[in-house]
């Protein structure tokens, strides 16, 4: 019913900025690095792929290059567990990653739901999968590498926090000086 794992890390500050801790590896030699980003807090960025293992340093790695860009990341391997996780989703916005093997039987069943802003094909064959992509606008492309998903997310949930930003109306009638210092 929920993910395998979900997951989000990173201490924030008052500018909406995150400091987060990432392990490297440098020949072998594992080294700390502190990254600053800024922390996409509106966004959800869903992994649905039956190969995912937390055990595989790969697999971690992918892990943390996603977290640099959208704070809170939940994988699952199961497509039930995915969608009914999709369906809770209420006051964010998401995108989803997905294999290609999964995602020519699951994009019919999500892509229309309010919740998926876009989606992106995570595939060792591209030339497999790039055609019934077309079918569907959400679809961000096809892709076997990560490093372009995430430049591609970072444009994706910047332009959703946006859409984010509160914006309150009062009328005529409910103006007064003590009201408009409290808006």
């Amino acid at each position: 019913m929920y993910p395998k794992k979900s997951s989000s890390s990173g201490n924030s500050n008052a500018e909406g900025k995150n400091d987060q801790l990432s392990t490297h590896s440098n020949d072998g030699a594992a080294y700390r690095r502190r990254v600053h980003t800024r922390v996409i807090q509106n966004v959800i960025l869903i992994w649905l792929d039956n190969k995912i293992d937390d055990n595989n340093p790969d697999c971690r790695n992918t892990i943390t290059q996603l977290r640099q860009v959208i704070h809170t990341i939940h994988t699952f391997t199961n497509p039930n567990e995915c969608i009914e996780f999709i369906n809770t989703i209420r006051n964010n916005k998401a995108c989803l990653i997905i294999s290609g093997a999964m995602g020519q039987h699951i994009v019919p069943n999500v892509h229309n739901m309010s919740q998926i802003d876009s989606i992106y094909i995570f595939c060792a064959n591209r030339n497999k999968h790039e055609q019934w992509v077309k079918d569907w606008p959400k679809i961000q492309g096809v892709f076997n590498q990560i490093r372009p998903i995430c430049d591609s997310l970072k444009q994706v949930a910047q332009k959703c926090e946006k859409n984010f930003i509160p914006v309150s109306f009062v009328t005529a009638n409910e103006v007064s000086d003590h009201t408009l210092d409290h808006l």
